[in-house]
């Protein structure tokens, strides 16, 4: 058992670390009822010498620290309810922690990154390209260095960002952690979030992302009209799905699970129009040329999710937020199906179709 300090304060990582980006501020009108203004915090890529880290995941420094906010905030319940991890039993700004015996050593220096993710978000394509391979930028930017020259550290295995490597960073070298293992490296390179405040991206972030898609052939022409449905989904499926497929004319359905990253990233860049229920798979708007018709389909207690509005700001693409009406989804008992973060997702559209059909054009 040892006592650390829990360190959330942005200071301390710009003591140590060069800026990348410094905050910037900008407004994004996307509803009525919504926040409009935001900023985007630094970014910086910190160093730390002879540091622990652990699978849940977490960080603690040679001097005691415990490093989680900017880099990946730990989930309030994993803060709280210690039971469950067994590393600590209350959470403070000093904390008692028993960390588990390291396992395995790692000598040298910058040669190692910490990508931290954790089980809930793993699979998640947002959390994905925006707080895990955004940090590749950094590191480019912060020695003008090609990013696949380091080895990625995950504490969590993500098929998701496995498919992401071997089609498009065939060349990058990872490791991931075994389930509650510590690990101790000699000198760790630990980029910062692009994102915070669940949806404010760093502006200088999204140019970077897209150029990945210059690794393809893609269309010149962009007249594609595509609905992206959630019907394999645990929530947010249009309940009346078969019914808007019939009065979509001249529309195209398009299932992103059954598509390549690469065929995903063709599909989204040339298109003209986008239609889709809320959820990760439209952080391919990456891939959407400036213009393109966003049409988000939300529910009325959901608008504070700036996530695809600001993104598309800083794409220029014309969003617009579809408020629908929602049915919930029952569940037995207390318990929320695999995937499903909040008891406020569990819910599913129903779509008044003459109305959505009105704003499509």
């Amino acid at each position: 058992m040892q006592t650390v300090k829990n360190i959330t304060s942005l200071k301390y990582f710009l003591e140590r670390g060069e800026t990348v980006d410094h905050e910037y501020a900008f407004d994004v009108k996307y509803h009525k009822d919504a926040k409009s203004h935001f900023h985007s915090l630094p970014t910086f890529v910190a160093e730390f010498k002879n540091c622990s880290v652990h699978t849940l995941p977490l960080l603690l420094t040679e001097d005691r620290h415990m490093i989680t906010d900017h880099v990946w905030p730990l989930l309030h319940k994993t803060k709280h309810k210690g039971k469950q991890h067994g590393l600590w039993n209350h959470w403070d700004e000093e904390i008692d922690i028993a960390l588990p015996p390291i396992t395995r050593q790692f000598n040298g220096t910058f040669q190692f990154v910490w990508l931290p993710i954790d089980e809930a978000s793993a699979e998640n394509p947002w959390h994905i390209w925006i707080d895990v391979i955004s940090k590749f930028r950094l590191l480019e930017k912060r020695w003008s260095t090609n990013f696949a020259k380091y080895v990625y550290i995950l504490p969590n295995r993500s098929k998701y960002f496995d498919k992401v490597v071997k089609e498009l960073f065939p060349e990058l070298k990872y490791e991931v952690m075994p389930k509650g293992e510590v690990w101790r490296f000699q000198h760790l390179l630990v980029p910062s979030m692009s994102n915070h405040d669940d949806g404010v991206t760093t502006p200088h972030l999204i140019p970077w992302l897209r150029h990945i898609k210059g690794r393809y052939e893609v269309p010149e022409t962009r007249d594609r009209k595509i609905y992206i449905q959630r019907q394999g989904a645990v929530t947010r499926k249009v309940k009346n799905h078969n019914d808007l497929l019939l009065a979509l004319k001249g529309w195209e359905s398009v299932a992103l699970e059954k598509l390549s990253i690469a065929d995903q990233i063709k599909t989204f860049a040339s298109a003209s129009h986008i239609l889709a229920p809320h959820g990760a798979g439209l952080v391919n708007l990456l891939w959407c040329r400036q213009g393109t018709k966003v049409i988000e389909m939300q529910d009325a207690k959901m608008i504070h999710k700036k996530v695809y509005p600001v993104l598309s700001h800083h794409l220029g693409l014309n969003h617009e937020l579809y408020i629908t009406d929602t049915v919930p989804i029952t569940t037995q008992g207390k318990a929320k199906p695999k995937g499903v973060k909040r008891f406020n997702d569990l819910i599913d559209f129903n779509v008044n179709i003459p109305d959505l059909i009105r704003h499509l054009d």
